[in-house]
């Protein structure tokens, strides 16, 4: 049978995934990644020092996580928080651990990155609450992590790339300055009407279908028209002094046009704004790292870090 859209090769083979948000299919789920990822884990690149921490919010909650540091790194340093994807309800991939790692050597930079609470046992406000105070842990404890706080950055990809955004609006409302948001095909609307969230229902590894069971779960009772702030970041009014993005959206993915629109709305409210729309591309392309099309997207991604954090020089640009 013909392909019935024009993914490149490098991607098409990747499944078809059907997600629920229930505990038995999570459960399963959170557990078949984590297995999947050990080796991943166990086998930390040269150069990299990684330590677990454990972020201690404004609540006295307790959110563990990683940080991740080039040995060679001293003194205050640039800082990516990073938020992994999952539909608010998995839990990390081998992929993302293996990119921030990636980001951290490259660009030159230490890499946060918190095990939030996920779905569906916490919905929102929950996951953002352990992301947003984060943030703030990160600033606080800026001596004793060597934090540089004029070269902070918040970024995600997918649902973390929607609480990079939320994050970074919650910032600015807090009058708390970032350097940067770096957003990787971003949720941002909540209401599911894009043509892509209706037209790509059997895309490979993420369709419309996870994502209005995604919205159900995350935010029960509420009205997704009028969702609460942070959650939906597309849908604020205003997005006038929020920091400088990255931000890529895949062509074959049902985020991709509230994606291009919330790049579109950034630069009308007078932000900076990297739009990279990648052609030939899933949801979670990263999936397939030995991709030359992947690998040159990373490398789009470091590339801005690196002229945010000011390590361009240290790195040959050829």
């Amino acid at each position: 049978m013909p392909q019935k859209y024009a993914i490149h090769p490098d991607f098409a083979n990747l499944p078809v995934l059907r997600v629920y948000f229930n505990r038995p299919f999570v459960g399963l789920a959170n557990a078949a990644l984590t297995f999947l990822r050990r080796g991943v884990e166990k086998n930390i690149p040269a150069g990299l020092v990684e330590e677990k921490i454990t972020v201690v919010g404004a609540s006295g909650r307790s959110t563990p996580g990683l940080r991740m540091r080039p040995e060679n790194l001293s003194g205050r340093v640039p800082t990516l928080i990073y938020y992994h994807g999952g539909g608010f309800a998995l839990t990390h991939g081998a992929h993302q651990l293996a990119m921030c790692r990636q980001f951290a050597l490259e660009a030159g930079c230490q890499v946060i990155f918190p095990d939030y609470r996920l779905l569906p046992k916490y919905p929102f406000p929950a996951g953002f609450d352990d992301c947003y105070d984060t943030l703030t842990w990160v600033l606080e404890q800026a001596d004793d992590l060597g934090v540089d706080s004029d070269r902070v950055v918040v970024g995600g990809d997918s649902a973390g790339g929607a609480l990079a955004a939320g994050v970074a609006q919650k910032a600015i409302d807090n009058d708390i300055s970032l350097a940067a948001q770096l957003l990787i095909y971003p949720l941002t609307d909540s209401t599911g009407t894009t043509q892509s969230t209706r037209e790509f229902l059997d895309t490979p590894v993420w369709n419309g279908r996870n994502t209005e069971r995604m919205w159900r779960s995350l935010l029960p009772g509420h009205d997704r028209n009028s969702p609460p702030p942070y959650v939906a970041p597309g849908m604020r009014e205003n997005l006038s002094n929020l920091p400088p993005a990255y931000l890529d959206t895949a062509e074959f993915d049902p985020l991709r046009d509230e994606g291009a629109r919330y790049a579109e709305d950034l630069k009308a409210a007078g932000v900076a704004v990297e739009y990279n729309a990648t052609r030939g591309t899933v949801h979670g392309f990263e999936l397939v790292p030995e991709s030359a099309i992947t690998r040159q997207i990373i490398q789009q991604r470091i590339h801005f870090l690196r002229g945010v954090f000011g390590t361009m020089n240290d790195y040959d640009q050829s």
